[in-house]
């Protein structure tokens, strides 16, 4: 046969057909590690090669050959590794039977205790991995368990053997919270229904960070309750959640669930069981808004359009309000909720905005709404005032104050609560309020147009400086 003739045998002899000293070079792809090894009070340069799915071989220096058959400890640090000072993963060995300098590690055990089920992750979770020891391969990997700790990995191209002790870049792209990079050092294998899976530790604190913002985009149980201290008042939060104005039946079951939860953890509404009942005669002219991390809805309010009609304002039926409000023209804020797991700033911040820029939006003059006594300073430094009329809360029963915006005066005054104002509402002048605009907005609202543009430019420079 010529050396251009092609030999065609059938699929399941293709395998048998490769030559003895190549056959089997795919597995662990070929690579000869260089390590350092401490064992049996020796510490010297090794070579560590795959054998198969569980064991591994590592070459010692000539003369430590010891004829001792009993199992030991070995420490592994791998010379190629994305982290200093390295840090030593210990596997079990022992002396292979052919007199040579060479040890028979075990690279597979059981499934570590500190694995949690809650930290299971959906089927699609899947990253891009890289390692220096493996000439920077572009390996698939499917995460079974992922905490901003550990987690662990099933590699889904079967021609690559991950040792324990070798660091991985894993490169994930969650469609909510971006592109997130997470070094990680593998710390042994173990098999589960059938598959070999690698579990891991996260090398350093930003890899940590970078898994905690993207599985509490990921994960239903994932709460600001879930993050490190530090990381719950970190500003890169803020910019995970995404507000929107919904409709549509799916997206108002999710929002009056949201209402429900925030309220039954105030201890009302504790005999209701169907989040639809809270659905009121006021919804139906309510701009609904919903803040979302992920597409879990984290927080809910409405902006009530009353047009003029006294029966559309909940406030109304309950307590007459000013004549004032009503021939000037207001909006009614109301039903505000968070899930009490992600209580804090964040999210009361992104609703607030929401809220404002559509107020904006509807050039209304002033905003109405009830609150409760903790509330109230808050909404106070915010620059509300109290009116001196008060109302029931519709589902405990229990007072509550009636407080209005000026949004014409805000807009356009300075006074010492200007930091907190900015700080909230900054963001939504600096995006609704447009230069050509100012004018004609400062007409209706008969308020300073000057006023208006000094507010606006320190506003923009906040958000400059801010990023």
């Amino acid at each position: 046969m010529s050396a251009n003739a092609v030999s065609v045998l059938p699929g399941d002899e293709l395998g048998a057909a490769l030559s003895p000293s190549v056959r089997g070079v795919a597995q662990g792809q070929c690579h000869r590690i260089p390590v350092h090894a401490r064992f049996e009070g020796h510490s010297v340069p090794a070579t560590l090669a795959v054998r198969d799915e569980a064991h591994c071989v590592l070459e010692v220096p000539a003369g430590l050959y010891s004829a001792n058959p009993e199992p030991f400890t070995v420490a592994l640090c791998f010379q190629q590794c994305l982290h200093r000072p390295q840090v030593p993963v210990n596997m079990q060995g022992r002396w292979s039977g052919n007199d040579r300098a060479c040890l028979e590690l075990v690279s597979c055990g059981s499934r570590p205790a500190y694995l949690n089920e809650r930290d299971r992750t959906d089927a699609s979770l899947r990253a891009a991995a890289r390692s220096p020891t493996l000439f920077n391969r572009r390996l698939t990997v499917q995460l079974h368990y992922l905490s901003p700790l550990n987690g662990a990995f099933e590699v889904l191209d079967r021609d690559v053997v991950i040792v324990p002790g070798m660091d991985l870049e894993l490169q994930f792209n969650c469609p909510w919270s971006g592109l997130a990079m997470v070094r990680a050092q593998v710390l042994g294998r173990f098999e589960d229904q059938g598959r070999f899976l690698c579990h891991f530790r996260v090398l350093d604190k930003p890899s940590s960070t970078a898994v905690a913002l993207m599985l509490l985009c990921q994960r239903r149980h994932f709460s600001f309750d879930s993050l490190p201290v530090a990381l719950r008042k970190s500003p890169a939060i803020g910019r995970l959640i995404h507000v929107a104005i919904i409709e549509g039946t799916g997206a108002m079951d999710d929002l009056l669930t949201c209402r429900l939860a925030a309220n039954r953890h105030y201890g009302r509404l504790e005999d209701v069981q169907d989040p639809r009942v809270l659905w009121d005669e006021w919804d139906p002219y309510a701009i609904q808004v919903c803040a979302r991390l992920g597409n879990k809805c984290v927080g809910a309010g409405r902006v009530v359009v009353n047009s003029g009609y006294r029966e559309r304002c909940e406030i109304e039926m309950s307590t007459p309000l000013p004549q004032w409000l009503w021939a000037a023209g207001f909006v009614e804020m109301s039903r505000v909720a968070i899930l009490p797991e992600y209580a804090g700033h964040h999210v009361m911040l992104a609703l607030l905005r929401e809220l404002g820029r559509i107020t904006l939006h509807l050039q209304s003059r002033y905003i109405v709404l009830d609150a409760i006594d903790l509330l109230v300073p808050i909404y106070t430094r915010l620059g509300a005032q109290c009116l001196p009329i008060s109302k029931k809360h519709p589902y405990s029963g229990e007072t509550v104050r009636v407080m209005y915006f000026d949004v014409g005066r805000l807009l356009s005054h300075l006074d010492w609560h200007l930091p907190q104002w900015l700080f909230v509402f900054g963001p939504t002048i600096g995006h609704s309020v447009h230069r050509q605009h100012i004018s004609q907005l400062a007409a209706q609202f008969r308020v300073s147009a000057t006023g208006i543009r000094v507010k606006r430019g320190i506003a923009r420079a906040l958000k400059k400086l801010m990023g």
